[in-house]
C-alpha cells in the first residue's frame, strides 16, 4: 500500500500532505491549549470568590476562540485530505487504465475482464477510504498522543499512570484480536467480489442462451452460491467492526471513572483549597488520558482500514506493475516499402504453454493482393493475422510488414498503416459517425460516406431518422449482426489504410452483400493488401494466395483452383459448402 502510494504521489500531491501535516500541528496546539486552560480555570474558579470573575471570563473566552479555530483548521484539513485523495486515486486510476491499454492479448491471459473491472473500481475504493482515512488521522494521531504525554508529566501521578496504561492495554489487547480474526476475511471479500462480477456478467453476457435453455434456475443457483457465501463474509466482518465502538466507549468510560475513583481517594483527607487545586489537575489528567486513548483508537481505525486497502493495493500494483509483453523498440526504423506482409517460419506460443499455437508459417504478400486463411476453428487463422498489428508477438520467426520487423518499428505507426474489422462486430456507444471515424475523430462526413458506402451500410444508414448522427447502443445492440459487421469493416476502410485486415468479418453478410463488399474494396481502394479469414469458400476463392492451416500448421498455399484439386484438406472444405460442379471438378 505505502509503497504502490509514494510511487505514485506527484509534487502537488506532497505539497498538500506537507500543509496538511503544518496544519495538524496548528490543530493539535489549540487542542492542547484548551486542555492545559482546564486546570488554571479551575484555579481561576476559587479566585473569583475573592478578587471576581474577571479572569474566569478571560480564560473562557480564550478557550471558546481556540475551539473556534480548532474547529477551523479540521474543516480545512478535511477539505485538503478529500481533496488530495481524490486527485491521488485519478491519477492511479488513469495510470491503470493506460496500462491496460497497452496489453497485448498474452497480457490478458493473466487478468479476466471481470478481475480488472474490479480492481479499477472497488479495489479503487478502498484504496481511497484508506488513503482518506490516513490524512486525516495519520498525523494527529500520533501527534496529539506525544503531546499528550509530554503534558501529562505536569501531572504526573504514580496511581492515575498505571490505571491508564492498563485500560490502554486493554483496548490494544481487544483490537488486536479483532483484527486477527477480521484481516483473512477483507482477503476473502475481494476474491468473492471478483466472482460476483464473473457470476454477473457471464449471465448478461449469454442470456439468450439461459432463455433458450430455461437455465434460469441454474444460473440463479450458481449465483446464489457466490452471493451467500459473499454475504456471510460481510456479515461476520460487519459484526467484527460492530463490536469495536462498544469496547472504545467501554475503555473510555472506564478510564475516566477509574481515574475519577483513583483522585478522589487521593484527595480525600486533603484542606479544601489544596483539593480544588488538585481537582482541576485531575480533570486536566482525565483529558490528556482520553487524548491518549483517542489517538490510539484513531490510530486502529487506520489499522482496521488498512488491511483491506493493502490486498486492493496489491491487486492495483499487479495490473500497474504488469510488464507488457509488446513493448515499443528504443530507436524505431522507418519503412522500407509499402503494403507488403511476410511472416519467416513464424511460431507462437501461449504464455504457459509447452507446444506453439501455430508453428513454421511463411508466407510472403505484396501490395494490392489479397491473401487468405481457411481451416478449421482452432487451426490458428486468428493467431496468426494478430501478429501482423502486433497484438501479440511472435515466439519464433520473424513477421515484417512494409520489409520491416514489426518489433522494429513503433506500434502506432505500424497501426497507422492497419485497418482492422474484428469477427464479432463491436461498435461503441455513441452515434454512427464516431464509430466509423474512430481511428480519426476529425474525419469528415463526406469520408465516413464514403466508407460507409464501400461497405454497404449507407443505405440502412441513410433510412434512419438521424442519419450518421443516430445513436449507437452499448456494444451495438441495436443493430443486427450483419449490419455491426458492414460498419466495422466501413470503420477499417475509412482512414484508407495500406493493409486491411478482415478476421472473419463477412460471417454475417449473405452471398450477395458479401460479393459486393469485397468488389466495392477491390474497386476504391486496388492499392490495400487484404489479409481475409474466412469460413465460406464462395468469400476466398479470388484471393492471389489461400493459407490452408490444420493444428496450426500450413497444409497447403496456392491459389484456388490448384488447391481443390491438390489440398485434401481444402477440398474437403470447399465440398462441404459447393458441389463439384461450383467447384470446376
Amino acid at each position: 500500500m505505502i509503497k504502490l502510494l509514494f510511487k505514485n504521489l506527484k509534487a502537488r500531491n506532497w505539497v498538500s500532505i506537507f500543509v496538511i501535516f503544518c496544519l495538524t500541528l496548528l490543530q493539535v496546539f489549540f487542542m492542547m491549549t484548551i486542555v492545559s486552560y482546564i486546570s488554571r480555570l479551575t484555579g481561576a474558579v476559587q479566585a473569583s470568590r475573592e478578587n471576581g470573575v474577571s479572569e474566569v471570563w478571560s480564560y473562557g473566552l480564550y478557550m471558546i476562540l481556540c475551539a473556534v479555530l480548532m474547529a477551523a483548521v479540521e474543516v480545512i484539513i478535511r477539505f485538503m485530505a478529500s481533496a488530495t485523495s481524490a486527485n491521488v486515486i485519478t491519477d492511479l486510476r488513469q495510470k491503470m487504465y493506460e496500462r491496460v491499454n497497452r496489453f497485448a492479448i498474452a497480457d490478458f491471459a493473466s487478468f479476466s475482464t471481470e478481475s480488472l473491472i474490479t480492481r479499477t473500481t472497488n479495489d479503487m475504493q478502498n484504496v481511497h477510504l484508506a488513503l482518506l482515512t490516513f490524512l486525516k488521522t495519520a498525523f494527529v494521531a500520533p501527534i496529539t498522543m506525544v503531546w499528550s504525554i509530554i503534558l501529562l508529566v505536569n501531572y504526573a501521578n504514580g496511581t492515575l499512570t498505571l490505571v491508564t496504561a492498563i485500560w490502554l492495554l486493554v483496548l490494544v489487547a481487544a483490537v488486536t484480536v479483532l483484527l486477527v480474526l477480521i484481516i483473512p476475511k477483507f482477503r476473502m471479500v475481494q476474491r468473492l467480489t471478483d466472482a460476483i462480477n464473473v457470476a454477473s456478467r457471464e449471465n448478461l453476457t449469454g442470456v439468450r442462451v439461459v432463455r433458450a435453455f430455461n437455465a434460469e434456475a441454474y444460473q440463479e443457483n450458481k449465483f446464489d452460491k457466490v452471493n451467500t457465501q459473499f454475504t456471510k463474509v460481510q456479515i461476520f466482518a460487519g459484526r467484527v467492526i460492530s463490536i469495536f465502538t462498544p469496547i472504545v466507549m467501554l475503555v473510555m468510560m472506564g478510564l475516566t471513572l477509574s481515574i475519577l475513583w483513583a483522585g478522589a481517594y487521593a484527595l480525600n483527607g486533603l484542606p479544601m483549597d489544596l483539593a480544588e487545586q488538585s481537582f482541576g489537575a485531575v480533570n486536566a489528567f482525565i483529558m490528556l488520558a482520553s487524548q491518549i486513548i483517542m489517538s490510539v483508537v484513531l490510530l486502529i481505525t487506520l489499522i482496521v482500514v488498512w488491511p483491506r486497502a493493502s490486498v486492493s493495493a496489491k491487486r492495483i500494483a499487479d495490473v500497474i506493475n504488469h510488464d507488457v509483453s509488446v513493448l515499443d523498440p528504443a530507436n524505431p526504423k522507418t519503412f522500407r516499402e509499402k503494403g507488403t506482409i511476410e511472416f519467416r517460419n513464424v511460431g507462437f506460443a501461449y504464455p504457459g504453454s509447452e507446444k506453439e499455437a501455430v508453428s513454421d508459417i511463411s508466407f510472403k504478400v505484396k501490395q494490392g493482393e489479397t491473401i487468405a486463411f481457411i481451416g478449421a476453428t482452432g487451426s490458428g487463422k486468428t493467431t496468426i493475422i494478430n501478429m501482423i498489428p502486433r497484438m501479440a508477438d511472435c515466439t519464433s520467426g520473424e513477421v515484417l510488414v512494409d520489409g520491416v520487423n514489426v518489433k522494429e518499428v513503433s506500434q502506432k505507426d505500424l497501426r497507422d498503416r492497419i485497418g482492422y474489422a474484428p469477427q464479432r462486430g463491436f461498435l461503441f456507444k455513441g452515434n454512427i459517425r464516431e464509430n466509423i471515424a474512430f481511428g480519426n475523430p476529425d474525419m469528415t462526413l463526406a469520408d465516413v460516406r464514403w466508407a460507409a458506402e464501400i461497405a454497404d451500410a449507407d443505405s440502412f444508414v441513410s433510412n434512419k431518422r438521424n442519419g450518421y448522427d443516430s445513436e449507437v447502443a452499448q456494444n451495438g445492440t441495436n443493430f443486427s449482426g450483419g449490419q455491426k459487421q458492414r460498419l466495422c469493416i466501413a470503420r477499417a476502410l475509412a482512414s484508407k489504410p495500406e493493409i486491411l485486415i478482415f478476421d472473419d468479418s463477412f460471417s454475417a453478410l449473405d452471398y450477395r452483400t458479401d460479393k459486393n463488399v469485397r468488389a466495392n474494396i477491390a474497386q476504391k481502394l486496388p492499392e490495400a493488401t487484404r489479409v481475409i479469414i474466412a469460413q465460406r469458400v464462395g468469400t476466398i476463392m479470388d484471393a492471389d494466395q489461400i493459407i490452408v492451416l490444420d493444428n496450426g500448421r500450413m497444409v497447403g498455399k496456392g491459389k484456388h483452383y490448384d488447391l481443390v484439386r491438390n489440398c485434401p484438406v481444402y477440398q474437403e472444405i470447399a465440398l462441404s459448402q459447393l458441389s463439384k460442379e461450383e467447384l470446376g471438378l
